[in-house]
């Protein structure tokens, strides 16, 4: 899925984005780590297995959006937003999605400010929320969640960790899970649960 075209647009757009605003090593190297691209690799093959109809997303504490793009490349028609508080991966992404990529959109806005109208919204980061299930209760019912954390309790700002995906669905409120399941990496093991946001 992770293509030479995929990488190159990572790399050149750092020849554009100004240095404060460019991912530094550490990130650029989490980034495409091995659990990284795993894991969004997983969450795409699982969504594509449902067979969901849907037409917009939206991803919050997208970061540097390479699952934004990784999704809009499966998933042509579909239109993305990507939302992050951090002010520098807007210009970092904008620069990867300048060219003929209309659907593709940044957002800097605060996840929690942010008002979600579309038909999937994705997390994949639910270590690092307090509250999931407060965040959750946010979302117009119907929505379809995709959420994924984690058992790493020694990762940087993992304040809320989970330890089975039992755990994880319990944490996340959904009554209505149409997938769950989880990814056992060297250091870690991810879960994932897909469902609908009910009354």
């Amino acid at each position: 899925m992770i293509s030479s075209d995929f990488i190159s647009r990572y790399t050149t757009a750092l020849y554009s984005t100004p240095k404060e605003c460019a991912p530094t090593y550490d990130e650029f190297r989490d980034m495409f780590s091995t659990g990284q691209i795993r894991s969004k690799e997983w969450l795409i093959d699982e969504l594509y297995k449902l067979d969901i109809p849907f037409t917009t997303v939206a991803i919050a504490g997208a970061w540097y959006g390479t699952l934004g793009h990784l999704i809009k490349s499966q998933f042509i028609s579909s239109k993305i937003v990507m939302i992050d508080s951090d002010p520098r991966c807007k210009v970092y992404v904008d620069n990867i999605s300048q060219d003929g990529e209309p659907y593709v959109q940044y957002v800097t806005e605060d996840m929690y400010a942010y008002e979600y109208s579309e038909d999937i919204v994705i997390n994949t980061s639910c270590e690092h929320i307090s509250d999931v299930m407060g965040w959750v209760s946010m979302l117009p019912i119907g929505t379809i969640v995709i959420l994924q954390s984690n058992n790493f309790i020694g990762g940087k700002d993992h304040i809320n960790c989970v330890h089975s995906k039992d755990e994880f669905i319990h944490q996340s409120g959904l009554s209505k899970i149409l997938y769950s399941g989880e990814l056992v990496m060297s250091m870690y093991t991810r879960y994932m649960i897909i469902g609908v946001v009910g009354e």
